[in-house]
């Protein structure tokens, strides 16, 4: 009964349900600054981006006609988000290339305090 609540509540899973991959990369700060790194092969290319805190900061940031590429061991753009310390945050980086599917990059971390 239960089980069938929760289908009726959340959709039965199916062939036509799409799960995007996600990868899983390191974020640290470096001068101040947050730097989360590329793991970004040559044709992959950043197409968006998603931060958000434990509160109410967010961005949301899509350059579909301007992807941008950063190579593997550099820091990704945060684009001038301010990190403000104490908060957890949760980035996201929406990834295409000519030769796979979409995927997201993603970094879970706190800023540090003072």
């Amino acid at each position: 009964m239960l089980l069938g609540v929760v289908f009726l509540l959340t959709g039965c899973p199916g062939p036509g349900d799409r799960m995007v991959d996600r990868e899983s990369t390191k974020a640290f700060i470096k001068d101040n600054l947050v730097c989360v790194v590329s793991p970004l092969e040559l044709q992959e290319r950043i197409t968006a981006i998603q931060i958000n805190s434990d509160k109410s900061d967010s961005l949301h940031k899509v350059f579909d006609d301007k992807p941008v590429y950063v190579p593997k061991g550099e820091c990704l753009p945060v684009f001038g988000f301010k990190f403000i310390s104490g908060k957890r945050y949760s980035i996201a980086y929406e990834v295409q290339s000519d030769k796979s599917v979409s995927h997201l990059i993603t970094a879970d971390f706190s800023y540090p305090k003072g």
